[in-house]
């Protein structure tokens, strides 16, 4: 199980070779840098009339977004959500087959990074990047931006495990009364690298092997994940997004969420494609 777990953390960030050519209207859109830039945005973007966006957001907090942006710049945006690895994959698929349909995409940073290390992405010359963000937070090839953090939980079924009972240490998940009980998302290669760094690499990698050997379950997607604590298919869930977690259980759905040290925080991150359909719009958003 435990060599399962790794074998999907590696395909997730593990991209074949690929580079293209940023289109002139693309470059055009990411070299401009004048007082009016905003302004010039706006109305070639209305013209351009949408934009295609590839995101791992919620689909209510993706509708909400695009409701917004229409509303503030009278642009229509089209969505397709998916997993972090599957937007990756997409893009992958559609770039081997010379189709290039997203704008924009919105997922988490080392899977935008693991695009723009493969030349698909282009660094747009936005002056909000150097006045809004941490200077620490901007990649040097300035190829994405990040946008919002997602806290790292571990999600658990209320109705299943009492507050008493919910783990306080990691080896208070090894307990045999934890048997065949817990999941880790599949996908949380920063997670994973970030608590075996933390433990040091013999013990962090012994503790997921004695958790597998336990009886790990793994699944694929965060939200998705959440949903399988909810229904009670497995009790204990690794690796799920908080927000996630409150958004369920202002819903009453049965679940609440711990941490254990140390906590993990993943950056999300936007990025622009080299060949994207409507720049000024892409620029915009």
């Amino acid at each position: 199980m435990l060599l399962r777990f790794l074998i999907l953390l590696g395909l997730a960030v593990a991209p074949a070779s690929f580079a293209v050519e940023p289109t002139p209207g693309v470059l055009a859109v990411a070299s401009y840098t004048g007082a009016d830039r905003t302004e010039r945005l706006i109305g070639a973007a209305k013209r351009e009339g949408e934009l295609m966006l590839y995101s791992s957001l919620t689909q209510d907090d993706q509708l909400k977004l695009v409701a917004a942006f229409r509303r503030r710049y009278g642009v229509s945006v089209k969505f397709w959500r998916g997993s972090q690895a599957h937007i990756v994959q997409r893009v992958l698929s559609e770039t081997r087959g010379g189709r290039f349909e997203f704008d924009v995409l919105e997922t988490n940073a080392p899977q935008i990074e693991a695009l723009a290390r493969e030349k698909l992405l282009q660094k747009m010359n936005s002056p909000y990047i150097e006045q809004e963000l941490l200077a620490e937070t901007v990649p040097a090839h300035g190829e994405w931006a990040a946008d919002r953090l997602n806290l790292l939980v571990y999600a658990y079924n209320s109705n299943a495990v009492k507050l008493t009972d919910v783990p306080k240490s990691w080896q208070d998940l090894l307990d045999r009364k934890w048997k065949k009980r817990i999941g880790v998302e599949s996908t949380n290669v920063e997670w994973f690298a970030a608590l075996v760094k933390s433990f040091g690499e013999k013990a962090g990698l012994e503790l997921f092997q004695r958790m597998a050997d336990n009886g790990l379950a793994v699944r694929t997607g965060h939200t998705h994940s959440t949903g399988l604590v909810i229904a009670g298919e497995i009790p204990v869930m690794l690796g799920v997004y908080s927000h996630d977690v409150d958004r369920m259980k202002a819903r009453s759905a049965p679940v609440d969420w711990f941490v254990l040290p140390p906590a993990v925080v993943l950056p999300s991150a936007v990025a622009v494609s080299r060949r994207a359909p409507h720049p000024s719009a892409a620029a915009l958003f």
